[in-house]
């Protein structure tokens, strides 16, 4: 959604005509309309522009509370119920150009049954979402339902990356399977990583919907939390998927470096193997080639045959005796 952020209006204004649809109202409308508790309003911040928190600060009708978790600029998914209203801080995957997945974004949202407000400092699509319902015509018409069509919107972003990382892990472990080699273990890596910091936010956010469905305002209707248990179920679902991911990726990994080990193992043994028939073959010919008087068949023509076929027979002794001791 586009906002025209300056001095006079630092926030978008959208006034709901409660039937799916929504226009854009100045600051004065919305006050007015607000002092005499009328109508539904969505207020759109983006919070890193100066002129945005000043104006958010200025006004009266919010409490201090309210306002210092609308603007911080780092927290975790939660919910909590402050007199009639509900405060809600999300995480939404990063689906923007070049942007890695669980770089998550965050929201925060405070609602009560006359007004919603929400901000964050970049592009998130399923605020996009809303706005997009909402020029159609098929829009959430209250308070109530604008949570709910938010965190569903949530949910089905998310169940895009965690369906997206479960079939490249999916590849990745039949390819692992086909093939020793051990240039899987980077994507296998990377996909474990993404999974535990998927996980990291999706826990505490399912929390934070478990807390809302429990602890609502009054004009949370019986519909609205139906719809909210059913985001949070989602959510629980990506969590198990997410651990089952990043527990295959642990196995995947320990198969990989058991496989390399052998592989290791192997060469090892086989060079061990060399080294111990060329061990006695090392020592016979260094005896015989040091350069004194009284070797053994220096006069004799025969003398290197001699040498070569008993150093052939203790290799036979030697291979006899490996075999023996089943070393090969």
């Amino acid at each position: 959604m586009q906002l025209a952020m300056n001095l006079t209006n630092p926030a978008q204004f959208l006034k709901f005509d409660r039937k799916g649809g929504a226009k854009p109202v100045d600051v004065q409308e919305f006050e007015r309309a607000r002092k005499a508790g009328e109508d539904l309003y969505w207020i759109h911040l983006d919070y890193s522009v100066k002129a945005t928190r000043s104006w958010l600060k200025r006004v009266d009708w919010l409490e201090p509370v309210i306002k210092t978790n609308l603007l911080d600029d780092d927290t975790r998914p939660r919910s909590f119920t402050f007199q009639d209203g509900v405060f809600l801080s999300l995480r939404g995957v990063n689906l923007n150009p070049g942007a890695e997945p669980e770089d998550m974004i965050a929201v925060r949202l405070w609602a009560d049954e006359h007004c919603v407000i929400t901000s964050n400092r970049r592009k998130l699509l399923s605020i996009e979402d809303v706005q997009k319902a909402l020029d159609n015509g098929s829009g959430p018409h209250s308070a109530a339902a604008f949570i709910s069509f938010l965190i569903e919107q949530l949910a089905t972003r998310a169940e895009t990356v965690v369906d997206k990382i479960e079939d490249d892990f999916d590849e990745t472990e039949d390819q692992l399977i086909a093939s020793d080699d051990t240039q899987f273990r980077t994507p296998l890596a990377s996909l474990r990583r993404q999974a535990i910091r998927l996980r990291r936010f999706f826990a505490p956010q399912r929390e934070a919907l478990e807390h809302l469905i429990n602890d609502s305002p009054k004009w949370l209707s019986k519909q609205d939390k139906l719809h909210l248990r059913e985001s949070s179920n989602k959510f629980n679902r990506y969590l198990e998927e997410l651990d089952s991911i990043r527990d295959r990726a642990i196995i995947a990994q320990e198969e990989l470096l058991s496989r390399f080990s052998e592989t290791l193992n192997r060469r090892m043994y086989t060079l061990s193997l060399v080294a111990t028939l060329f061990l006695p073959l090392g020592f016979l010919t260094g005896l015989l080639g040091i350069n004194v008087g009284g070797i053994p068949g220096a006069d004799s023509p025969y003398g290197f045959l001699i040498s070569c076929t008993g150093i052939l027979i203790v290799v036979g002794c030697m291979l006899a005796l490996l075999k023996a001791k089943k070393w090969f």
